[in-house]
């Protein structure tokens, strides 16, 4: 399916694990089935594709992914579900347009409601769900 990725040294970015085509193709494959209207975790997503605890290579993963693949990028978030930084999405007004749209809701400016949005409902493992805290 995805089976041709941007160029990737030796297949592994520095100081992160071997990452192989079965490591990327898992990734997207996961990244692909997060519905519209929900978002997931960087974790979650490293979790369902058989690598726990590769959240940092799954966003050297996505990455490195073809635009035209046309994967919901926008829909994975970190653990506290807090916007991208500037670089990812076009920018964190982009990704919040693009959740909005789908009727993803906020605690505040870049905060998604994870008690509402988070795919699966439940972690996968004992992946905690971080309290969130509002500014007002």
């Amino acid at each position: 399916m995805f089976k041709e990725v941007k160029d990737v040294e030796d297949g592994k970015a520095p100081g992160l694990i071997d990452m192989d085509e079965t490591f990327f193709e898992r990734v997207y494959e996961q990244v692909a089935r997060v519905p519209e209207g929900a978002v997931c975790t960087y974790g979650t997503i490293a979790e369902l594709a058989g690598y726990p605890r590769a959240s940092r290579e799954v966003g050297f993963a996505m990455s490195r992914a073809l635009s035209e693949w046309d994967l919901p990028y926008h829909r994975i978030v970190n653990a506290k579900g807090t916007l991208a930084p500037a670089y990812a999405f076009g920018g964190k007004d982009k990704q919040r347009e693009l959740l909005e749209s789908e009727g993803v809701t906020f605690v505040d400016e870049e905060t998604i409601d994870m008690k509402k949005h988070r795919w699966p409902p439940d972690p996968v493992s004992g992946e905690s769900e971080p309290e969130q805290l509002s500014l007002l």
